[in-house]
């Protein structure tokens, strides 16, 4: 399971928007190296713990569940842009081709995922904020 804490910034019906600090693993990865991102993330989380603003809450998300949305989001437009390539080489012979039915594939494949965004965000891939803690903590 993983689990971050963070602060409470803004309360709405059964959720809640939490700003966590970004982790030193998040910030290896150099793709905010720029500057241009800042040091806080937000994310909206189911309340089960009645946390109002100002509250710092443990987030916490279930492995499979953090598993199924990488792939959602980063495999299976891969996998369409693949298919894509390999389809528009068989079909026009060139290069050219490739890239334009590649490009299509995978625009389509993330309009899909855009399109079923509520879904998504329907609560099974939510994560909850199960309990209120200290600021030390």
């Amino acid at each position: 399971m993983l689990a971050e804490s963070g602060q409470v910034i803004e309360r709405k019906d059964s959720t809640i928007v939490v700003r966590l600090e970004r982790q030193e693993a998040c910030a290896k990865c150099r793709a905010c190296v720029a500057g241009l991102e800042s040091k806080d993330m937000f994310i909206e989380a189911e309340n089960l713990c009645d946390a109002d603003v100002g509250d710092w809450v443990n987030i916490t998300l279930e492995q499979s569940r953090f598993l199924k949305a990488v792939i959602i989001v980063y495999t299976l437009p891969l996998i369409a842009m693949l298919i894509g390539l390999f389809l528009g080489y068989y079909i026009f012979q060139n290069e050219v081709g490739a890239l334009i039915v590649g490009f299509a594939f995978i625009t389509t494949a993330f309009l899909t995922i855009k399109l079923n965004n509520k879904r998504f965000n329907s609560g099974k891939y939510r994560p909850i904020a199960e309990e209120k803690i200290k600021k030390d903590e």
